[in-house]
């Protein structure tokens, strides 16, 4: 196990979390010795994010417990590179941060000065598709 804390940035709207959720959150409680998730949030309700931060968490606790810690990245107006300097700060006080991510994630707009890790995707698993399902 690695001594570093694991972050993952989703926004996880969904009605619950799908297997790739599952599977690349069960794989950070495996392999760090910390897991934090940033939730991030909108300032709007909408077909794009239906679910408030609350029943977000809620979900994850139901699954995980209280493990891993989860924590809300606001929308931040002003492009990537603000957004990146504020994920920076807010993981100033984390233990050796390593992003993780997967299929259709952060990794193309965070520009911080942290290592992210690319976990490979569990195929077939879609919170866009899921959203879409639902609609149906």
């Amino acid at each position: 196990m690695e001594n570093a804390t694991a972050v993952i940035i989703g926004r996880f709207q969904v009605p619950y979390l799908h297997l790739g959720h599952i599977y690349l959150i069960s794989y950070a409680l495996q392999n760090y010795s910390q897991v934090l998730i940033l939730l991030g949030e909108s300032v709007e309700r909408d077909e794009r994010n239906p679910y408030t931060i609350y029943q977000r968490i809620q979900m994850i606790e139901r699954v995980f417990g209280n493990r891993p810690d989860t924590g809300v990245l606001f929308d931040i107006p002003g492009g990537d590179q603000l957004w990146s300097e504020t994920i920076d700060e807010i993981l100033e006080k984390e233990n050796n941060p390593v992003l993780l991510h997967s299929r259709d994630s952060f990794k193309d707009h965070y520009s911080g000065k942290y290592p992210v890790k690319e976990i490979p995707e569990l195929p077939g698993y879609s919170g866009t598709k899921l959203r879409e399902q639902l609609k149906t």
